[in-house]
């Protein structure tokens, strides 16, 4: 689709640059000195940043591992790589061509994946429910297990439109990935207590990241802000999340100057640091680097 890049260039461009403008209008409530980035609250923020991409890696690695038996290093080396094309493209990119370094069925290791990324959504919204005592987010993670538990009706409901765009054997493929990985129950339920770490330790991290700054707000608001900034960056296809991400966290937190200098804050520690090491990583596999 020839309008697709340019659209997804101007939404970027139109949010980075209204987000710039707010940043730079009101951070200068916000006290940036040297001491900010030595406390002990982002010195934190940085070490939990650092378990949060560890416990994302081990997430894929649970269910790529059972079901193509990649390497756990190789999956660093991809999630790394994806990581920088993210950045650098956009998130979507990313996710593609993780998936292409780490299987060599391509729609297959797809359906592994998108079992991943349901897993860590399933894992916010339970989250949520439970600390936040949120009914909506109870009912969502009450559909979104039904609907991988019963992935064969999801199935059926997809079949047609897959068929009617010639895309059925894409389809079929990444539905044998994502219902072999299901399909075993231990690597579900070690998938879903990883993703729980994941999402308690990334909001810790943007907790963290916001006492640093001085910004206020209660830990599930916090949850909710991880969700948000996860699924915007996703849909909107900025690259690196720019702009998208940010702006799911000050959804969540509010929009005053602390909210937004954190939501950019945790946006580097959480993933334009590894960017660079994504960029070593990508070229490695790519010349031929094995696990």
């Amino acid at each position: 689709m020839k309008w697709r890049k340019p659209a997804t260039l101007l939404l970027t461009a139109g949010i980075t640059a209204y987000l710039l403008h707010k940043v730079y209008r009101e951070a200068s409530a916000v006290d940036l000195s040297a001491s900010l980035f030595f406390s002990p609250y982002f010195l934190l923020a940085v070490a939990s940043g650092l378990v949060g991409y560890l416990l994302y890696t081990i997430l894929w690695y649970i269910y790529v591992r059972h079901s193509t038996g990649v390497s756990f290093r190789k999956t660093l080396l991809a999630t790394l790589a994806g990581t920088y094309l993210g950045f650098s493209l956009n998130s979507a990119v990313g996710v593609l061509v993780k998936v292409r370094l780490l299987g060599t069925d391509y729609w297959y290791t797809m359906g592994v994946g998108l079992l991943a990324i349901a897993t860590e959504f399933l894992a916010g919204l339970i989250l949520i429910a439970l600390i936040g005592k949120n009914t909506m987010a109870l009912l969502l993670a009450a559909a979104l297990g039904v609907a991988i538990v019963f992935d064969k009706t999801v199935y059926h409901f997809l079949y047609p439109l897959f068929r009617a765009i010639k895309k059925r054997h894409t389809l079929d493929e990444m539905y044998s990935g994502w219902h072999r990985a299901r399909g075993n129950i231990k690597t579900v339920l070690l998938g879903i207590v990883v993703g729980i770490l994941l999402i308690a330790t990334n909001s810790i991290t943007l907790y963290m990241t916001a006492k640093a700054v001085g910004a206020e707000g209660d830990y599930p608001k916090f949850l909710e802000a991880i969700l948000y900034s996860n699924f915007l960056g996703g849909v909107l296809g900025t690259p690196g999340g720019i702009g998208a991400n940010e702006l799911g966290i000050t959804i969540a937190i509010g929009d005053s100057p602390a909210a937004i200098v954190t939501a950019f804050l945790y946006k580097f520690i959480t993933q334009y640091a590894y960017a660079i090491a994504g960029a070593l990583a990508f070229y490695h596999l790519t010349a031929g680097g094995e696990s």
